[in-house]
C-alpha cells in the first residue's frame, strides 16, 4: 500500500514539475510579447494615446489571468498532496 502512495505522489510530482515548465516557458513568452508590443507601441506615433493605454491594459489584464491561474494551480496540487499525506485519499483496492 505504501509502496502505490509513493509511486502516485511521484506520478503527481512529474505532473506538478511538467506543468511549472510549461507555464515557465509561456510566462517567457508572454514577456517577450509585451516587450515587442511596447516596442511598437513607442514607435507607432500615429496611433492614439487612447488606443495604445487599451493595449497596455490587455497586457496587464492578460498578466493577471496568468498569475491567477498559475496559482489557482498550484493550490489545487498543494491541496492534493496535503490529502495524501493526511490519508483523507480514498485508499487502492477498497
Amino acid at each position: 500500500m505504501e509502496q502505490q502512495m509513493n509511486a502516485v505522489k511521484q506520478m503527481i510530482e512529474m505532473q506538478k514539475a511538467g506543468f511549472d515548465n510549461i507555464m515557465n516557458s509561456t510566462l517567457m513568452f508572454l514577456n517577450q510579447s509585451d516587450v515587442m508590443l511596447n516596442s511598437f507601441l513607442g514607435l507607432a506615433t500615429w496611433m492614439p494615446e487612447e488606443m495604445k493605454n487599451a493595449f497596455r491594459q490587455q497586457t496587464e489584464t492578460k498578466k493577471q489571468a496568468f498569475e491567477f491561474f498559475k496559482k489557482s494551480i498550484d493550490d489545487g496540487y498543494d491541496n492534493l498532496m496535503k490529502l495524501l499525506e493526511e490519508g483523507k485519499f480514498p485508499k487502492f483496492g477498497q
